[in-house]
């Protein structure tokens, strides 16, 4: 089973494969943000420290959205619309 751990509080959550990290996040006991969770807000955009190829590829809408915030997408997801394929993925979630 896949694991993802969340930054800064360092915990780990066992996950499904097809789990959004948003999902992941919570398992592991994290509040995680988010406003819209469909793409189109940006709140929930994670930095991906490591497993990035644990994830699914971003949609078109996603990409949008992390360029408006400026964030690069080999670095940052948006938790409420990316799943674990497999594999552990570890993420960091920003100071706010």
């Amino acid at each position: 089973m896949p694991k993802v751990t969340v930054l800064p509080a360092d915990v780990t959550a066992e996950v499904e494969v097809g789990e959004l990290l948003l999902e992941a996040g919570e398992k592991a006991g994290v509040e995680m943000e988010a406003g819209c969770f469909n793409c189109s807000c940006g709140t929930c955009v994670v930095e991906v420290v490591s497993g990035m190829a644990h994830l699914e590829e971003p949609t078109p809408e996603e990409l949008d959205v992390l360029d408006q915030w400026n964030r690069d997408p080999e670095k940052f997801r948006l938790a409420c619309c990316v799943k674990v394929l497999g594999g552990d993925v570890t993420i960091r979630q920003p100071a706010h």
